[in-house]
C-alpha cells in the first residue's frame, strides 16, 4: 500500500503552534484564521493517523507521539530548506558545467580570449569550448549556449543578439589589376568569388543589401572552404573576392593588402547567443553573455 506523506505546508503549521503553545497565535502568525489552522493540524494528525497534541480549556501539550513529530518535523523542514537552497544555487551560483560551442574560425579568433578572462572572473565555474562547422542539437549535445555569427537563428531556440557584424566584399589590389572592378552586385557573377561553406548555407548564394533593398546574387569561383581563414588567406593571395566578416577584413582593408569592393553593400551577419532554456533558469548562461555583450562592444565598437 503506498504511504500517504503529510504536506510540508501542515509541518509547519504544527510547528508553529507548539512554538506558541497556541492555536490562535500560530494563526496570526501564519496569517490564517484560528479555524484553518485548526483544520490543518487535524488533516495531519488524520495522514499521521495519531492524536499529536492534548487540549482542554487551561493547557495543551504533546503527546509522546507529538513529542516524536516535532523533531521529526524540525528535522524535515530543515532538510526541505537546505534542498531548496541547494537547487536555487544551482542556477543563482557561478559554479558547475558552462557547456559552449562555436564555429572553427569565430570561437579561434573571438572567444578564446573572452572566455579566458571570463573564467578567470569565475574560477568555480568549468568551461568547455565544443568548435565545429556543423549543425549541432544543443539539447541533445548538452549545450548551454551557442555563439553564431549570421542570421540563420533556430526558432527552436531562445536567442539574443549580443554584437552587430557585416561581412564586406573585399579582394587584392593583385586580383583587382587584372579585373574590372564591380559597379553593381550583378556584376560578382562575372569575378571569381571565394565562397564560405559552413553549417548548412547554400552553396554560391550571397546575400547582399545596401541597407534599403536585398539582392542575392548567385556567385562562381574554382576555391571554397568551410574555414574563413583559409578564404581570406586566398584573397589575399589574388585568387578572386571574398565576403568576409568586417572583423576580420578590418585590419587587412586598412593595410592596403585587400580592398573593399562595392562598399554600399554588405551581408548582415550579426553575432547571436543562442540557448535552448530560458535565460532566468541559469545565471551562469545569463552573466556569459552579459560578458560577451561587453567585451565585444569595447573591443570592436
Amino acid at each position: 500500500m503506498k504511504r500517504k506523506w503529510p504536506h510540508v505546508e501542515d509541518l509547519e503549521v504544527f510547528l508553529a503552534v507548539v512554538r506558541h503553545n497556541s492555536f490562535t497565535d500560530a494563526a496570526v502568525e501564519l496569517g490564517f484564521s484560528n479555524a484553518w489552522v485548526t483544520k490543518r493540524i487535524a488533516a495531519l494528525e488524520q495522514t499521521l493517523n495519531t492524536k499529536l497534541l492534548h487540549r482542554n480549556t487551561r493547557e495543551m501539550r504533546l503527546t509522546a507521539a507529538g513529542e516524536v513529530a516535532l523533531i521529526q518535523a524540525e528535522e524535515i523542514i530543515r532538510k526541505n530548506n537546505v534542498a531548496m537552497d541547494l537547487i536555487v544555487n544551482t542556477r543563482k551560483d557561478i559554479k558547475g558545467n558552462l557547456h559552449i560551442s562555436s564555429s572553427f574560425g569565430f570561437g579561434k579568433n573571438h572567444l578564446t580570449t573572452p572566455l579566458s578572462t571570463f573564467s578567470k572572473l569565475n574560477p568555480e565555474l568549468k568551461i568547455k569550448l565544443t568548435l565545429t562547422d556543423t549543425k549541432l542539437d544543443l539539447i541533445k549535445e548538452n549545450i548551454d549556449l551557442e555563439i553564431m555569427v549570421g542570421e540563420e537563428v533556430h526558432e527552436r531556440y531562445y536567442a539574443k543578439k549580443i554584437a552587430d557584424n557585416r561581412r564586406i566584399l573585399c579582394a587584392s589590389p593583385g586580383y583587382l589589376n587584372q579585373q574590372n572592378l564591380p559597379e553593381s552586385p550583378s556584376d560578382l557573377t562575372r569575378h571569381k568569388c571565394l565562397f564560405l561553406q559552413e553549417k548548412g548555407l547554400t552553396f554560391g548564394l550571397w546575400h547582399l543589401t545596401d541597407g534599403q533593398k536585398q539582392e542575392t546574387v548567385r556567385v562562381e569561383g574554382n576555391l571554397s572552404s568551410n574555414n574563413g581563414e583559409v578564404i581570406l588567406h586566398w584573397a589575399l593571395d589574388d585568387h578572386g573576392i571574398a565576403l568576409r566578416s568586417e572583423w576580420d577584413a578590418k585590419r587587412y582593408i586598412e593595410s592596403g593588402d585587400l580592398i573593399q569592393v562595392l562598399p554600399d553593400y554588405y551581408e548582415k551577419a550579426s553575432v547571436w547567443a543562442l540557448y535552448p532554456n530560458k535565460l532566468e533558469e541559469s545565471i551562469k548562461t545569463q552573466k556569459c553573455i552579459t560578458f560577451l555583450e561587453s567585451y565585444f562592444r569595447d573591443i570592436f565598437f
